[in-house]
């Protein structure tokens, strides 16, 4: 960014250097969040931003007294908040409250398609993707059974402008069928690989075996490749338990705002979910993840971690499960 022709005092408004780029906010944002230090090249993951780029970046907030490094030796460095930085409670505050919002748009959307009858719902476009802009729509796709389209599309879209209503968003609702996935060409079968699950399980996973060519190997078969898509996930989110521990607190919190709202039989998952969160150490957590056994085969349909990622992340570990 070029230098203001007028520059201002750094006493009076020292948040000018602070947050003067989007690389700092980034980089910020995932830093004061943090309950532990966090490295360079775990700091350039999460901030979608290129390593060389986040050890400047840390090296100009560390100069502002924002953050600190912790560790010997350029390798090993790792950085935290600054304790004595004067601003620094009211900034996490600011990036807690952004993450808060944020939650709170997908617990509503979560909440506004619950009360229907629907197999499925997600997320779709460019905000489940994280590359929207502040004029994109966000895009709610809904999967129903054929004689039930008008009603769920009427009735649902009164519950969800409510929603935009709160928020302040753009919303569109999509309403399909399994007829309407199963003639959905290669370009839009591409989008809905990678959606943001709100209610139920992909939508392309219920397409059925006949959609793609293995329709002789009957049910069990399918459930058997969904179990095994399922399972790979869980590993992929172990992996990333292990390098961030703090992801299972994220997760508790997920299931205690998520336990007032949820169905009957969701809510019974999540409070099973809240038991193992409290008691597991990180390790045998992340063992449980990928155990094949009957429980832990069902409650990987429930599973917090996926809700407490971010689109990027959440994107990854879909990546690692189809390879």
């Amino acid at each position: 960014m070029r230098p203001t022709s007028h520059p201002q005092s750094a006493v009076r408004n020292p948040l000018n250097r602070v947050l003067g780029t989007e690389a700092n906010v980034r980089v910020l944002r995932v830093v004061l969040l943090s309950d532990i230090p966090i490295g360079v090249s775990e700091l350039a993951r999460r901030t979608a931003l290129q390593a060389s780029g986040v050890a400047r970046v840390c090296a100009r907030l560390e100069d502002l007294g924002v953050i600190e490094a912790v560790g010997r030796g350029a390798r090993n460095r790792q950085y935290r908040r600054a304790g004595r930085y004067p601003l620094g409670g009211q900034l996490t505050a600011l990036f807690s409250d952004e993450r808060a919002r944020g939650e709170r748009v997908f617990q509503d959307l979560g909440q506004a398609v619950s009360g229907f009858s629907l197999r499925c719902a997600w997320i779709e476009g460019p905000v489940a993707r994280g590359a929207d802009r502040a004029e994109d729509t966000l895009v709610i796709g809904v999967l129903v059974e054929a004689g039930g389209v008008e009603s769920v599309r009427t009735s649902l879209w009164s519950a969800l402008l409510r929603v935009q209503s709160t928020h302040d968003l753009t919303l569109e609702l999509r309403v399909y069928t399994l007829a309407d996935l199963e003639t959905l060409d290669a370009r839009r079968r591409g989008e809905l690989d990678g959606v943001l699950p709100l209610l139920g399980p992909m939508p392309l996973d219920l397409l059925g075996a006949s959609t793609r060519g293995d329709a002789a190997l009957g049910p069990g078969k399918r459930h058997a490749d969904l179990d095994a898509r399922s399972r790979e996930m869980a590993r992929a989110v172990a992996l990333r338990v292990k390098r961030d521990p703090s992801l299972v607190e994220d997760a508790r919190r997920y299931v205690e705002r998520r336990i007032p709202v949820a169905s009957p039989g969701e809510r019974l998952e999540l409070e099973e979910w809240c038991g193992i969160l409290d008691t597991m150490s990180v390790p045998r957590l992340c063992r449980f993840l990928v155990q094949d056994d009957a429980r832990a085969t069902r409650l990987r349909q429930s599973s917090p971690f996926l809700a407490v990622l971010s689109p990027e992340e959440r994107r990854a570990v879909l990546a690692a499960a189809r390879q």
